[in-house]
Formats: C-alpha cells, structure tokens, sequence
C-alpha cells in the first residue's frame, strides 16, 4: 500500500477558554514533528496559518513536491455546515447539560472543537477524491499527536511500508485501549456523555476505497446522535460506528502515544 498522511490546524479560540486551553504555539510546535516526515502529506488549515506551516513544511520538504495545502476556513468545512448549528443549540440547552457527567470538557461545551474532531474523515474524503499523489490508504494524523523531540522523526518515511503490508488492504485500521468491545444500542447515550472511549482519534488508516463508506457512517452515527438529543467526542463517534460493522475494521491495541512507534 502507498500511503499520503492528511493532517490539519485550526484556530477555534482554544488560548481563551477558560479551561482546558491550549495556545497556537503550543500546537504548531507538536505539528512540526508530523511536517518533519518524509511522506507525501496533505496539510488543510486556515488562511492565516498558510504561510507559517509553509515554512515549517519546507525545512523537510524544500520543493514541496510531496506537500499540498488546503486552505478552508471554519465556517467552509462539511461538518460545519452539516452540524454546528444543531450542536451549538444541543450543548446550551439545559437539557444537555443536565445529562453530562462532564459538561465543561470540551467535546460537551465547545460546539467548534466537535466540528474539527468531525472533519477529520471529510479530509481524508476530500484528499481522496482530488487525488493530489497516487496513494491507495489515506492516513489520519492530528496536528498535536507526535510529542516527543523533533529529531526523532525528521527525515523519516513514514509509515514503513514494509509492516503496512501487515494491513489487511479492505480494511480501516484504529488504534484502541482494548482489542474488541460491543456497545448495545440502550448504552450509546451514556457511553457518549460519559468519558468512557475506546477507539483513538489522534490516527487512524483508511484504504481510499473504504473513506467515502467511512464517512458515511460517521455521519448517521453523529445525525443519530444529535437526534437523540447526545453528542459526543469523535473517539465516541468511531466507537459507534466500529460496533455498527465491526467486520469492516482493524483494531490495534496500544496508547495513543504509541501508534508511530508500530509503523516505524
């Protein structure tokens, strides 16, 4: 299989919460290990991030051969225009916030933070569909998920080739805490309000013939979601989904701090 990683920043306001706050800085300086890989990478962000992540870009990747750039602002992603507007009146309501066992995380009280989780798989459809390199699996990497020194990743191709073809090539690959789980269809609202997760959002690979399906479900999972009145993070969403058709899917056991280090 013939990888292209898709990655993306955005600016939702984060450095003015008054918790969990994370400033910009903060997340370009994690971003620049994924920039810092030898791998065709589709990047999408905001205007005024253009320039910068450029730069970035091109201290690994000088001509920028293997690098294209997205810009599409907040209000232009899929998951915007399909769900801000009902999570935003969902996550207000005293009805909602009744029912959260954690209302001030920000998957229960910041509408913007679910729309960028949500996005991730309109992404990977969207790389997939303008067929910017010739990839056969599309891999999700969020902006902020690689911690440790820069050094240990510049340069490198990533993922090895050799252990993708462990891969089952019909099947989406997710990183977990456990190796299988079910989830009745009476418990969705709890394991969606609750912090209670198991499938990881920080990366997770796809075949490209699979992402338009992918996304698809995702979204009936979050429409149902809404509908019922419950919403969750993108890792409750996937946990969802993952039960819906589990023969669809891969699950690798690991931390999310460790999915580099079993394709490397």
């Amino acid at each position: 299989m013939k990888p292209v990683i898709v990655t993306a920043l955005y600016d939702i306001g984060r450095d003015k919460w008054e918790k969990f706050t994370q400033s910009y800085g903060g997340y370009i300086h994690w971003m620049e290990r994924t920039l810092s890989l030898d791998s065709e990478m589709v990047i999408y962000t905001q205007e005024r991030f253009r320039e910068e992540i450029i730069e970035y870009r091109k201290k690994y990747d000088p001509t920028l051969t293997k690098t294209i750039l997205i810009v599409q602002e907040l209000e232009d992603l899929d998951a915007y225009k399909m769900f801000y507007s009902d999570l935003e009146s969902l996550m207000s309501s005293d009805e909602f916030k009744l029912k959260v066992s954690f209302p001030d995380v920000p998957e229960m009280s910041k509408p913007l933070y679910n729309i960028i989780m949500f996005n991730k798989v309109f992404w990977l459809n969207h790389a997939v569909e303008n067929k910017f390199f010739d990839n056969d699996l599309v891999i999700w990497a969020d902006a902020g998920g690689l911690r440790e020194p820069v050094e240990l990743y510049s340069g490198k191709v990533w993922p090895n080739i050799e252990k993708l073809k462990t891969l089952d090539p019909n099947k989406i690959t997710f990183f977990c805490h456990s190796s299988d789980f079910n989830i009745r269809d009476e418990d969705k609202q709890y394991i969606s309000l609750s912090q209670i997760r198991n499938i990881q959002g920080t990366a997770f690979f796809s075949p490209s013939h699979m992402v338009g399906e992918l996304m698809d479900e995702m979204v009936k999972t979050i429409s149902e979601s809404i509908e019922g009145r419950y919403i969750g993070s993108d890792e409750k969403v996937f946990d969802i989904t993952y039960v819906r058709n589990k023969e669809r899917y891969h699950l690798i056991k690991c931390t999310w701090r460790e999915y580099f280090r079993i394709f490397e």
